[in-house]
């Protein structure tokens, strides 16, 4: 993706967040819901560490990556990129990105579920 594009489709994005104002606060929501479930993950050892993206990134928007999941893997340290969406939009993400992992995230979802569909994304990750 060519510099000049990125900051084009940055650009369009920031123009269309007040007319999509519902849709960005769910997003946030998952993303606050799927942030604590790793926190957790972290404090019990299971997971090294996490980074969240950073809005309009690089590696959000044009990757597609919402966090990168710091595990122990047959004894060194690897990196899963996951991207967290909902079930709606779910298809799409995988159809742009099959290589990142999809985390799909609704509002019932308990802890103990979304941990289980990060731990099936880390298992997934090659």
């Amino acid at each position: 993706m060519k510099e000049k594009k990125f900051y084009e489709i940055c650009e369009d994005i920031r123009r269309r967040i007040p007319f999509q104002y519902w849709s960005y606060k769910i997003g946030e929501r998952r993303e606050e819901k799927i942030r604590h479930s790793l926190q957790e993950l972290k404090e019990r050892g299971i997971i090294r560490d996490f980074l969240q993206t950073d809005k309009l990134s690089f590696s959000d928007v044009a990757r597609g990556i919402d966090f990168f999941i710091i595990y122990v893997g047959s004894a060194k340290y690897k990196v899963c990129p996951i991207s967290v969406t909902g079930e709606r939009w779910a298809e799409g993400d995988r159809e742009r990105h099959p290589e990142i992992p999809v985390v799909t995230i609704d509002f019932f979802d308990t802890s103990d579920s979304i941990k289980s569909k990060i731990m099936e994304a880390i298992s997934q990750n090659k």
